[in-house]
């Protein structure tokens, strides 16, 4: 049963925070609101099949990486306060706002509306943080919040200044410093010198996990509309249907692995792990990972169904064969906080991706993206049959 949270009095008006009989599943207000980081994950994938250089994805994933930021907090935020009390609707609509806005600059952030993805960024964080915060106020709430907004203050900086310098190398740098101290942050739950630690992350199992489960479906959704699109705009000759098929069975694969491993027991993993905080706070990690794996593969499957005989470059190899390698790699985080085990399967699927690396470039990307496809089949189908095995050793319940 999720946990109960009690309210904490002694405030002057009445804090948006949830009461023991509070709803855990998720409001339709955060399904919308996931629509506007959907709207990032397709621009995001656009970036990557465009701009297809070492430094266009790296460019990408640290674009990603703040949108994601903002839906984590903001996940957190519906978490622990009631969704339907103001001001949190408000807060998250504008929150909303600001990443369509993100995400509409995404393409060019490196270049003419660097200060317009960086101050929409801090402008979200700052103000939701303010607003919060004066909800809060008089309460113990209140204090994590007036911590975050330091620390949101101090990477700000670092955001906007990023957006104010021409050098798209020296802006990489300074974002990704920014980065760096915000995931720090929420790592080390927002750190003071001469202040005692703050409690550990307390959460809804029911809703927390219902969030990442749906947003990691979602992310699938971009592989598919990247396929379909894709394919509506060029002939349907032979190789790109079979292009299209293996995109079909790629998504197909990255579902049911999931659906049947560690992302179906993730609610309960929470509720009874003897280490809940850390799986709380490693849960956002792995699932980044995972999505920035699938919006990898979407990039390279765009490419591929426009041309499925061209042998790939290295940035393009690292689309789709380092798209399964990422999707894997937060699999494996992700099974070893819910099942404390590093399954061998994954890690040797990861493995295998890097083998296969250099034969890529001889290889028509039809024929990379159907390796990558079956090594993220192969891994699937080894973690089924172990737990076949698995559950045909376990003693009969009487």
């Amino acid at each position: 049963m999720a946990e109960k949270r009690e309210p904490v009095t002694g405030g002057p008006r009445r804090a948006p925070t949830l009461g023991p009989s509070g709803s855990q599943r998720t409001d339709l207000l955060e399904l919308f609101f996931d629509l506007a980081f959907i709207a990032g994950l397709a621009m995001t994938s656009m970036k990557m099949a465009e701009d297809q250089t070492w430094t266009g994805i790296a460019q990408a994933l640290v674009l990603l990486s703040a949108l994601w930021a903002a839906w984590v907090t903001t996940t957190l935020i519906t978490d622990s306060y009631n969704p339907r009390k103001q001001p949190i609707p408000l807060l998250i609509l504008g929150t909303m706002f600001g990443v369509m806005l993100m995400s509409a600059a995404l393409p060019s952030a490196f270049g003419d509306h660097g200060l317009i993805f960086s101050g929409t960024w801090v402008a979200i964080f700052l103000v939701r943080g303010s607003v919060l915060a004066w909800s809060l106020r008089g309460r113990q709430e209140q204090e994590r919040t007036v911590r975050a907004l330091i620390w949101d203050v101090g990477s700000g900086t670092l955001w906007v200044v990023g957006g104010l310098v021409a050098d798209s190398d020296w802006r990489l740098v300074l974002w990704l410093a920014a980065l760096a101290a915000d995931y720090i942050a929420y790592g080390f739950r927002f750190p003071i010198p001469g202040r005692p630690p703050l409690p550990r992350y307390e959460v809804a199992p029911e809703h927390l996990s219902e969030r990442y489960q749906q947003i990691y479906i979602l992310s699938l959704g971009e592989l598919v509309l990247v396929s379909v699109l894709s394919l509506s705009r060029q002939p349907f000759t032979g190789d790109r249907v079979a292009a299209f098929g293996v995109a079909f069975l790629t998504a197909a694969v990255l579902w049911w692995s999931y659906a049947r491993g560690a992302g179906a027991t993730l609610r309960a993993a929470i509720e009874s792990s003897s280490h809940r905080s850390r799986l709380v706070q490693t849960t956002p990690y792995a699932h980044w990972l995972m999505s920035a794996g699938v919006v990898s593969t979407a990039a390279g499957v765009e490419r591929v169904l426009e041309q499925p005989g061209e042998h790939p470059s290295g940035p393009m190899t690292a689309l789709i064969l380092g798209g399964a390698g990422l999707v894997l790699c937060g699999r494996a985080l992700l099974e070893h906080e819910v099942f404390e085990r590093v399954p061998l399967s994954h890690v040797v699927g990861v493995v295998v991706t890097i083998a296969l690396a250099p034969l890529a470039p001889h290889l028509p990307g039809l024929a990379v993206s159907v390796a990558a496809g079956l090594v993220l089949l192969g891994v699937a189908v080894a973690e089924f049959l172990r737990a076949w095995r698995h559950s045909a050793s376990a003693p009969a319940t009487p």
